[in-house]
Parts: structure tokens; sequence; C-alpha cells
């Protein structure tokens, strides 16, 4: 079971101003929208007003990638080749890189979301180095830059609200009988 922080939207845009203190991060989306490149963002106004968007469009999730450059290592975009096409399209990019911190979104209506920081550990990235070789050397990221500000976000979340069960998106003819 994933477990997420529920905080209010300005929560939201408190957590994220503090993500760009003190380095600046280089922020995309985790994952691109179908046929089209990752996105990029460069500030919390812009992380903001797309969890605003993404709200507005009905959109279950939504994930944020972070790396700071002080974190090191090798940050790669994957373009995924869709087999068959999903609604027309073919690919979509995903973003990779052992140390990447995701700050996920979890659209809960009507004021909410649920929000929660990913991020590999060192132990975590070195068992599965050998099957991404294309991702580099885990040994090429600052693991302790990492930590640090995984912490300093995981940390900030939780001084804000409740720890929940993340609300599942219901599928159309899913229900209980």
């Amino acid at each position: 079971m994933t477990l997420a922080t529920i905080i209010s939207f300005s929560d939201f845009g408190t957590l994220v101003e503090g993500a760009f203190q003190p380095e600046v991060p280089v922020v995309s989306s985790s994952e691109s929208d179908l046929g089209e490149p990752l996105e990029r963002f460069a500030g919390p106004e812009e992380m903001c007003a797309k969890a605003a968007a993404c709200a507005k469009a009905g959109v279950h999730n939504y994930a944020f990638g972070l790396w700071y450059p002080s974190m090191k290592g090798k940050v790669i975009e994957r373009k995924i080749i869709l087999d068959p096409p999903r609604e027309g399209k073919s690919f979509r990019y995903s973003l990779s890189g052992w140390g990447i911190i995701h700050l996920h979104l979890y659209f809960t209506p009507p004021n909410t979301l649920q929000c929660r920081v990913a991020v590999n550990s060192e132990a975590r990235a070195k068992s599965r180095q050998s099957r991404y070789p294309d991702m580099g050397a885990v040994s090429e990221w600052d693991w302790r830059v990492v930590e640090t500000y995984a912490f300093r976000l995981s940390r900030k979340l939780a001084s804000m609200g409740r720890i929940a069960p993340v609300v599942q998106q219901s599928v159309p003819g899913d229900a209980a009988t």
C-alpha cells in the first residue's frame, strides 16, 4: 500500500518553494503525455500551475522529477515505444536517473491532494545497476546530497498534514457486487 500526505494546494506551494532552496533543481515531468516531450518547470509557480491544471482537468495523478546539480549522476530521458499505440500515439518519454527525486501528486477533489516523495536508496540502485547499464554507474551520484534533499522534502511534507493510503482511481465497470 502506498501512503501519502494529505495537503492543501497552498501547502503544495510552500513545499515546492522550499524545494528551490538553497539550490535550484532541474524539474520536469517524470513521464510525458502520450506523443509529447517531457515538460520542464523553471520554478515553484510553474509547478503549482501544473498541479492546478491537472486538478481542473480531472487528472488522477502526476509526478515531477527533481535533480539538483550537486547530486551529480546521469539523468536520461527514455523514449518509450507504445505497442500497441494508445490514443493514436506511439511513444512517450520517461525521466530516469538513480537519484532522481520524484514528487508524486494524487488529486483528491475538491480542495486537497495527496503527495509523496519517492527516491531510490543507494543500496536499491546498486542492486539494479546491472539491469540498467544505460543509466550509468550508481557511484557517479553523491548519495549524501540525494538523501539530504529527499529527507528535507519528506520532513517538510510530513509536517503539513496527515498520512493516508493513496486514493485509487476507480475503473468504470469495476463496481463491487
